[in-house]
């Protein structure tokens, strides 16, 4: 069973949560009623001298990363700080309500921007700290891949308001749906101007296939598995508090398949599985104390991967293996029958990591490096 962990006292109380094996529960129900604003955190202790930020109720409207804080005995390192300057400011709010240290070290998990777009109040609050990420995350940061984020102000302003109001105007909408969209409309102005406010942040530091960080008598590794759901997925592991964060290559309920790799990415997570941890912190959703949603991502992304081979090996274009896929044995469990979720895994992954399997396997760049040019809107 898939659970949120509860605040853990001491790092013996680990041995408690350690990972097992288990059935995938299914999904919680959508709850959209909430008032609380799209970028505030639920903050839990999973062990001493570690903070995960999870924003509550993950396929609210815009999608944002959890961000986490590991403090040692020096210095504080945060992972994916934020995708918005508002989440960001929360972040340091709380580092500064739990120690004195300084920020030492901001870890991007990869370039989509709901992890990072926002992290220009953690650098101007500790300007020593440095940013690191894998070298491809970098380098896409001056690509042609990052320019809907750089140039913020080409939207004119309210449509983002409009294009809820007008998904709203269907008399056909179904209703979880219109409450999804409801909630996101009574913050449409607060998003907007965050979007608008938010920067592509500079990376100082790089590396390619695990760096080791010294907090101060607390040593964490950034670990590249290989291309996942990006080509520079990085995670986040606490040793002594048998601790992984995994970005985006584990989300819960729902994952993110839009130009991923869907056999190297099954590759990774066998690796995670490896790993000798007792929590894992997703990049979106509740964080897991067993390995069945792991498990479930590992076999479904393989399946993937073999069944779009082989149909694109019979001659099948796109739209042939879209229509010929068989999703019976995996797309329940991870919706478990709920319209909301199976509308979202529908747009969020079956469609796009379709696609993007049917491009790898007929020779083409799922993230292809386009270096922008600069100066030009």
């Amino acid at each position: 069973m898939i659970i949120p962990i509860a605040l853990a006292a001491s790092l013996a109380l680990s041995s408690a949560f350690a990972l097992t094996e288990a059935a995938p529960a299914p999904p919680p129900a959508p709850d959209f009623s909430a008032e609380r604003d799209p970028f505030e955190l639920d903050w839990t202790s999973p062990a001493p001298g570690i903070w995960t930020g999870v924003r509550p109720q993950s396929a609210r409207l815009p999608v944002t990363g959890t961000s986490v804080v590991v403090i040692g005995e020096t210095g504080v390192l945060v992972f994916d700080g934020g995708g918005t300057p508002q989440q960001a400011e929360r972040v340091a709010e709380k580092i500064r309500s739990e120690t004195d240290l300084p920020v030492t070290h901001i870890a991007i998990s990869h370039w989509h921007g709901d992890h990072h777009l926002g992290i220009a109040p953690l650098r101007a609050a500790w300007p020593d700290a440095v940013t690191v990420s894998h070298s491809f995350t970098r380098a896409v940061m001056d690509s042609t891949l990052m320019d809907s984020a750089r140039n913020p102000e080409a939207t004119p302003p309210g449509a983002f308001q409009a294009q809820l109001e007008g998904a709203l105007a269907n008399p056909d909408l179904a209703a979880h749906n219109r409450a999804w969209l409801e909630q996101a409309l009574v913050w449409a102005e607060l998003i907007e101007d965050q979007v608008r406010i938010s920067q592509i942040p500079q990376i100082d530091v790089v590396f390619e296939e695990s760096l080791e960080i010294d907090l101060g008598g607390r040593a964490v590794r950034l670990v590249h598995f290989g291309p996942g759901n990006t080509k520079g997925d990085i995670m986040l592991h606490v040793p002594d508090a048998r601790f992984i964060a995994a970005g985006d290559a584990v989300v819960h309920p729902t994952p993110y398949g839009f130009f991923s790799y869907p056999e190297s990415w099954a590759q990774a997570l066998r690796q995670l599985r490896q790993m000798d941890v007792d929590l894992i912190v997703p990049g979106h959703g509740d964080m897991m104390t067993d390995w069945a949603y792991v498990d479930l991502l590992i076999e479904t992304l393989q399946s993937i991967a073999d069944q779009t081979e082989a149909l694109v090996a019979d001659g099948h274009d796109l739209d042939g293996v879209r229509e010929h896929f068989d999703w019976s044995a995996l797309e329940p469990r991870f919706t478990g029958g709920d319209p909301f979720w199976a509308g979202r895994f529908d747009v969020w992954f079956k469609r796009p990591i379709l696609e993007a399997a049917w491009r790898l396997a007929t020779g083409l760049d799922n993230e292809e490096l386009i270096p922008h040019e600069h100066g030009v809107d």
